[in-house]
């Protein structure tokens, strides 16, 4: 089910769909801003801020660590900020 009785995308059902859309437990960059609807630039502007995001992980100690982040974040996310979404 989609919508719980709150009119609200139901968490579990979101993260199966994330699950099976792209048979891994963490997105990319490029798949958590597709998923927001905003751009890559925007969503780097944000990680460098440090604000408006899901939670992530950063993967290895270079310059430029590649980031992933899990689903269960990512619908945590769009479920509590379903309205006010860019």
């Amino acid at each position: 089910m989609l919508f719980n009785a709150e009119n609200k995308i139901d968490k579990k059902y979101y993260v199966d769909h994330l699950i099976k859309k792209y048979g891994k437990l963490g997105l990319t960059r490029q798949e958590t801003a597709k998923e927001l609807g905003i751009s890559l630039s925007f969503l780097d502007k944000l990680l460098r801020e440090g604000i408006g995001l899901p939670t992530y992980r950063k993967i290895g100690r270079s310059k430029k660590p590649r980031v992933i982040f899990p689903v269960d974040s990512v619908a945590e996310f769009m479920m509590t900020n379903q309205n006010n979404l860019y």
